[in-house]
């Protein structure tokens, strides 16, 4: 071998000796491992300050080098060549680049790459920028900013296009049927433009009905064509939609094409609709979207009959599509067959329970069948009832039967029940006071809720608060004389307050019903007398009216009804005083339920002059002067007043009173009333 290596040619040893060798040694990191004996160096708190500073540094520069970079690939990769913005560009095949290889010859400046300083990679990354920008020559137009609005008019334009192209016919009839629409719906049109517009429409629709109903745009053009077309066109719409009739129901926008038809549509057509929901009631009646509509037909339009036959679908799946004129009520079912009332039963709690859960229990047939259900079922099952009740007893007021539930909710309830019952009336007591059916609920909580104070805090304070309003009312009146008069058949008919009894037989109310009756008055008597005082007009405005005003007043003598007779004094005496009734105006005086009134205040003197209290003669005789006697004389009802206040008034009142009429005894001659034969009777009976 040495000797071979002798006898190299000189050529061979120089090129030898022009081959570079590469060393790696200074590019390479050697980890120094301290010794045992060394401890390691300890950094103080700036130190480690500056070294984190440092690097944090870094790394954001390197982010900001990253994200510039991939910005700039981004401008480079748009081609300048397609001018139209919406279309997409085409890639164009980019110059084959050489990768390196992986074999890294020291001659190839690339394989240095790798290991190069920090500012000779920036160099090469700008070289790099440069290759990619000028990889897709641009031309000047592409350097300018877009236009955003024309961007989204050519973006909308081309979204047209490709509706037009799926929906070639559809799309034409959708734009034509909405121009027509708007024809059709403006107020100042006539019958008979309307009925030309209606038929073109029609035959526009006809056979696309079902493509449409179920659309936000469309199906409002639907309801205004139902709403202002003929008989004809609506029955051929309702029978083109006949198999999506159930769907539309719970339909987001079909459901007011429903509506229109049982507003505007003739009572075959709505019959037909009521007969494409049977074996759906409790769907519509439990769906969020159909409740409202499915209540709307039902309390507007629906028969007796009807109500019947949706009431039964509530009582099992058996009469769903089978219905039986002999069922009318839940208890028919098993009045024959005993063995099914365990099992209809069952049906009818988790039909409700479903219906209840999700809180739509303003159908008046779900009010219906509750009470049916809550009079027959177990305890237990009331229980579980209650809980989903309470929280909607509002929504039961609208009907006789929701109400009956909801004082049985009220009576069988355990305090707590009646606590959140009383808070969700509180907003509504008003509205529930005034109404038919729920003024009843007041009388229920009235008598089965022990703790009179949170009574009065929630419910007896907002009728207080709103008492001028709700004393117009029929129902109000009866809130209020069930307050002040309970139970009393002077204002309550026999047959109602024998159903009322019924609460002194409930176990959950522990509290006597006269201690409750008695703490109830004394929170609200003194209110209802400072506004008699107030709005003393409001309260002798009618017969009604002055009826509870009696009752308020007789409801306790141990008060001082001083102010009260001295604001219903000067109301009498008052020239300007009128009471308007059945479209009438009369005097205080002459007013015939007034005179009534004062009758039976005058006949109640003796109890208060045996306390020592003012009466109303006292009252009226600081009043009366001559001027005053006089016309009160040549009125009946006037001289009438005025015997009464003699017979009933102390002897100081009357004694007084006589020496004002000495006077007037040849004007009582001349007068032929017969009140005034009376009152001149009596002056001289008493000489």
């Amino acid at each position: 071998m040495k000797r071979k290596d002798a006898e190299l040619t000189s050529s061979e040893l120089d090129s030898k000796k022009s081959k570079k060798s590469v060393n790696f040694a200074s590019q390479v990191h050697v980890r120094e491992i301290p010794r045992k004996d060394e401890k390691p160096e300890k950094f103080s708190k700036q130190d480690k300050k500056k070294k984190k500073g440092k690097f944090e540094k870094q790394t954001i520069v390197k982010k900001l080098e990253k994200i510039t970079l991939k910005k700039e690939k981004i401008i480079a990769a748009k081609t300048p060549e397609n001018k139209s913005i919406l279309k997409k560009p085409q890639k164009s095949q980019s110059p084959n680049v050489d990768k390196p290889s992986v074999i890294k010859n020291s001659e190839n400046p690339k394989s240095k790459k790798k290991f190069e300083s920090p500012k000779s990679q920036k160099n090469n990354d700008k070289s790099n920028k440069v290759f990619q920008k000028n990889k897709y020559p641009q031309n000047d137009e592409s350097s300018e900013k877009v236009d955003w609005l024309d961007f989204k008019k050519k973006k909308k334009a081309l979204k047209a296009q490709r509706k037009i192209k799926k929906l070639t016919t559809l799309y034409d009839i959708s734009v034509q049927a909405k121009k027509i629409g708007e024809k059709l719906r403006v107020i100042e049109a006539d019958n008979e433009n309307r009925q030309k517009l209606s038929t073109e429409l029609h035959e526009l629709l006809k056979g696309n009905y079902t493509k449409f109903i179920l659309t936000h745009d469309m199906s409002r053009v639907i309801q205004w064509l139902i709403k202002y077309s003929n008989t004809e066109i609506r029955q051929s719409i309702k029978d083109e939609l006949e198999s999506l009739l159930i769907e539309m129901f719970q339909s987001k926008y079909a459901k007011n094409c429903i509506k229109a038809f049982f507003q505007y549509g003739s009572d075959k057509l709505r019959k037909e609709i009521f007969t494409a929901c049977n074996g759906h009631i409790i769907k519509l009646s439990s769906h969020t979207v159909s409740a409202p509509i499915f209540e709307f037909a039902i309390s507007e339009h629906a028969t007796d009959a009807d109500k019947i036959r949706f009431k039964q679908e509530f009582y099992g799946d058996m009469y769903k599509h089978a219905k039986d004129e002999n069922i009318k009520t839940l208890e028919d079912v098993f009045k024959t067959a005993t063995d099914m009332k365990k099992a209809t039963l069952s049906a009818v709690k988790t039909n409700l329970n479903r219906i209840l859960n999700k809180k739509l229990a303003s159908s008046p047939i779900v009010h219906t069948v509750l009470s049916e259900f809550l009079s027959i079922c177990t305890d237990e099952d009331r229980d579980e009832l209650i809980p989903l009740l309470r929280s909607l007893i509002v929504d039961l007021t609208k009907t006789k039967d929701g109400t009956t539930v909801g004082m049985l909710t009220i009576r069988h309830g355990s305090n707590k029940d009646k606590k959140i019952i009383m808070k969700s009336l509180k907003e509504h007591v008003k509205e529930i006071s005034i109404s038919e059916h729920g003024h009843l609920l007041i009388f229920a909580l009235v008598d089965s809720v022990d703790d009179t104070v949170l009574l009065k805090k929630i419910i007896l304070t907002e009728i207080i608060n709103n008492v001028n309003e709700i004393i117009l009312n029929e129902y109000g009146r009866k809130v209020i004389l069930y307050l002040v008069a309970h139970r009393d058949s002077h204002y309550f008919h026999p047959a109602m307050v024998e159903s009322l009894k019924k609460e002194n037989e409930n176990t959950a109310s522990k509290k006597p019903i006269e201690l409750k009756e008695k703490e109830i008055l004394d929170g609200v008597i003194e209110k209802l007398l400072e506004n008699i005082v107030a709005e003393t007009k409001i309260w002798l405005s009618n017969s009604s009216i002055q009826m509870v005003t009696l009752a308020i007043i007789n409801s306790n003598h141990e008060i001082n009804l001083e102010s009260t007779f001295q604001a219903i004094a000067d109301f009498l005496i008052n020239e300007d005083s009128k009471i308007i009734e059945d479209d009438k105006e009369y005097s205080a005086i002459e007013h015939t339920g007034l005179h009534l009134i004062l009758k039976k205040l005058f006949q109640k003197s003796t109890i208060f002059l045996e306390k020592n209290k003012t009466s109303l003669g006292d009252i009226m005789l600081k009043l009366l002067d001559s001027q005053i006697l006089e016309k009160f004389i040549q009125i009946n009802r006037g001289c009438f007043l005025l015997i009464f206040c003699l017979e009933n008034s102390s002897s100081n009142v009357v004694s007084s009173l006589l020496t004002l009429l000495q006077p007037l005894k040849k004007k009582l001659t001349s007068l032929e009333s017969p009140g005034a034969k009376i009152l001149l009777k009596k002056l001289k009976d008493c000489k």
